[in-house]
């Protein structure tokens, strides 16, 4: 079923009314791990727990884990359950395959919700029956989707190709005398059979659903905006929920799934509810904007307020030294080609004209004077012309939190990224972050673990108790599929574990663990940068025919390259160092990363898996401009060509533009991939 906004709440009212008159627990939250849809479920969440609705909340993050979850509920639960919703995956997938009853053993009484940002959505989900009504049972006309439904019924009525049978009963009725043909007619007319399909028309329908299906992968709007409309439709919007749509919004952003313009649409908006809900007076007038380095203090112990900001693209930098947190700036990284001797050149000379020393620029934000604080933001806006910084800053929001430093939206989703990604699970370095850091994060997760449980949710409200793993412990004896299968059990059970950390961070009267995990997010930066930096300097990237790759093959950081979130991340980078090096070649400023390719070439990065033996790849689409988003058709581009190779490949995680392909595969994989 697929509603307008206007109809989510009494889809919403629908699932609180499912749940009235059972002891059990009949709704269950299936969430994807990633900042938006740990979000939106947060507030969800909220909402089923004013209303009295016992719930349960399942991380899921893969197809496989989808289906085994949905399974292992309706063994366990079985007809308790009446609705299930998806939420920040499902609706690219045919969910009818996926959790009918020829998949797992769901009650057919279970109603299944999905709020989900990614397009194309499957057509198998919008032309059902079932999707054919809303909530109180009125016709709901898709015009933008009418020459899709039309060619996916006319095919669903038509599933086999008749070509031949048709030309074969053409022949026929032309060999018929005219009785025998008027009576087939007549015999024809008095069946229910619909009228077979020509060649051309089958032709046709099959080149419509291709081309909707050929425009690439994209993102509406943010999952956790479509639960804030509905806290506003309920009445239950607040500054907690505000600031829950602001992360999913800053973190579309983040990930370039929306564009720099819709951003900016969306992020006046936020601001308008910001002013409306809020009693400060710093946020009670709209145009109210403080600098990213506003120096103004909480008067009360308990201030949550939220203030608009207009904020700076360094990593962290209320939280870091500011030359780190310029160095680690994406956009900082990639404009002044900070990779290289020369663009490091380049910030100290920035710095230098700002009038900071070596040791000022290394102080922590916090040991930093109001002074120098102040005047921060002047004093780079005069350098951003000399250096082509136009994008420096961008509008954004601040939260406080009592007396301590503000967190700004962008630290928030990067300490949050940090959790879901590398929380467990992995090993990073932190012998380049202060000792205090170190420690900080070190403790701070010790804590919270001595504090939740050694499972780290077991005993926690409305979340699912962890499954037993099959399977011995490991050890030599082990053989090479059993280790497999023990380490995705065990990347399974961390990725879990991770989840319930950026769960309890978003605590909104405690941000002690978000605050322990700054440091965290600090080390995956370096991470990123420092294995980018290598990619480029070494000029590690291979030109295909319609792309280009680099390959992520050894280094202490390969295993946190297993991560489909960290690895676009990188990803994303590389495209936007490139990008910016074909600008520089264009206006005859310098030379780029070798090779002579002038194109601005899809972009494709691979890390290899030691122990599961295979490769997690990612496609990433570049933009022409900085703040520009683009369709992603690496879905089709990798299920093709892992097809015509016959390579092992699994797309196993919600992001088409990911895929696992085994390591003895991968050259042939490739070899294919640089034919679309």
């Amino acid at each position: 079923m697929l509603l307008p906004h206007k109809l989510v709440s009494a889809a919403y009212h629908e699932l609180v009314g499912r749940a009235r008159g059972s002891v059990a627990c009949t709704t269950f939250l299936f969430v994807a791990p990633d900042v938006d849809s740990l979000a939106a479920a947060k507030l969800l969440s909220s909402l089923l727990k004013t209303d009295d609705v016992p719930h349960q909340t399942v991380p899921v993050g893969s197809w496989s884990q989808l289906h085994h979850e949905a399974s292992q509920l309706a063994a366990a639960a079985g007809t308790s359950v009446r609705s299930l919703v998806l939420v920040g995956f499902g609706a690219s997938a045919d969910l009818h395959a996926l959790l009918g009853p020829d998949a797992c053993d769901l009650p057919p009484e279970c109603m299944v919700h999905v709020i989900d940002a990614h397009r194309p959505i499957a057509l198998a989900n919008l032309f059902t029956r079932e999707a054919e009504r809303d909530a109180d049972g009125n016709e709901v006309v898709y015009d933008p989707w009418k020459k899709e439904r039309e060619a996916f019924e006319e095919l669903e009525v038509h599933p086999e190709d008749s070509d031949d049978s048709d030309e074969e009963s053409d022949r026929e009725d032309d060999d018929d005398d005219e009785d025998d043909s008027d009576a087939g007619r007549r015999k024809r007319r008095r069946t229910d059979s619909p009228k077979p399909l020509s060649r051309d028309q089958r032709r046709a329908y099959r080149a419509q659903l291709a081309k909707y299906e050929a425009r690439g992968s994209s993102f509406g709007q943010s999952v956790v905006w479509t639960m804030y409309l509905l806290a506003e439709a309920l009445g239950r919007t607040d500054v907690d929920a505000v600031w829950l749509a602001i992360l999913g919004l800053t973190y579309q952003l983040t990930n370039s799934q929306v564009d720099l313009s819709t951003y900016e649409i969306h992020q006046t908006i936020l601001a308008t509810e910001v002013a409306r809900l809020s009693t400060t007076p710093d946020s009670l007038q709209i145009g109210n904007v403080s600098t990213a380095v506003s120096t103004s203090t909480s008067t009360s112990e308990r201030d949550r307020s939220i203030r608009p900001s207009e904020e700076l693209r360094f990593c962290l930098f209320r939280h870091w030294n500011l030359y780190d947190a310029m160095f680690h700036s994406g956009y900082l990284g990639v404009k002044m080609k900070l990779w290289t001797m020369e663009g490091r050149k380049k910030l100290s000379g920035l710095l230098a004209k700002m009038g900071l020393s070596l040791s000022e620029s290394s102080e922590t934000y916090a040991h930093m004077s109001s002074d120098l604080k102040e005047s921060l933001f002047p004093m780079l806006s005069e350098q951003r012309a000399s250096y082509g910084l136009w994008d420096l800053s961008y509008p954004s929001f601040v939260r406080k939190s009592g007396w301590r430093v503000d967190l700004s939206a962008q630290d928030y989703v990067d300490a949050l990224e940090a959790l879901l990604e590398a929380a467990t699970g992995v090993r990073l370095d932190f012998a380049s972050i202060t000792t205090i850091d170190a420690r900080q994060w070190a403790e701070g997760i010790k804590s919270w673990v001595h504090k939740a449980g050694m499972l780290g949710e077991g005993d926690k409200e409305n979340r699912r108790p962890p499954t037993d793993a099959n399977g011995a412990g490991g050890g030599d004896e082990m053989t090479e599929v059993e280790k497999r299968q023990k380490y995705e059990q065990d990347e399974n059970e961390a990725r879990r574990r991770n989840f319930w950390y950026a769960w309890d961070a978003l605590d909104p009267e405690d941000t002690t663990l978000l605050r322990h995990a700054l440091p965290l997010s600090m080390a995956l930066h370096r991470a990123v940068i420092a294995q980018g930096s290598y990619i480029l300097d070494k000029k590690a990237i291979t030109f295909f025919r319609s792309y280009r790759l680099a390959v992520v093959k050894d280094g202490p950081d390969l295993p946190v390259f297993q991560h489909p979130a960290t690895l676009l991340r990188l990803a994303h980078w590389l495209v936007d160092a490139i990008r910016s090096m074909l600008e520089n070649q264009a206006a005859g400023s310098g030379a780029g990363g070798g090779g002579g390719a002038s194109r601005n070439l899809p972009f494709v990065l691979a890390a290899l898996g030691e122990t599961s033996d295979k490769f997690l790849v990612v496609g990433v689409v570049p933009a022409d401009e900085y703040g520009d988003v683009r369709r992603n058709r690496f879905g089709i581009a990798f299920e093709e060509a892992a097809l015509q190779s016959r390579a092992k490949a699994q797309q196993r995680y919600f992001d088409a533009s990911v895929v696992e392909v085994r390591r003895d595969d991968f050259d042939k994989f490739l070899k294919h991939l640089s034919m679309h």
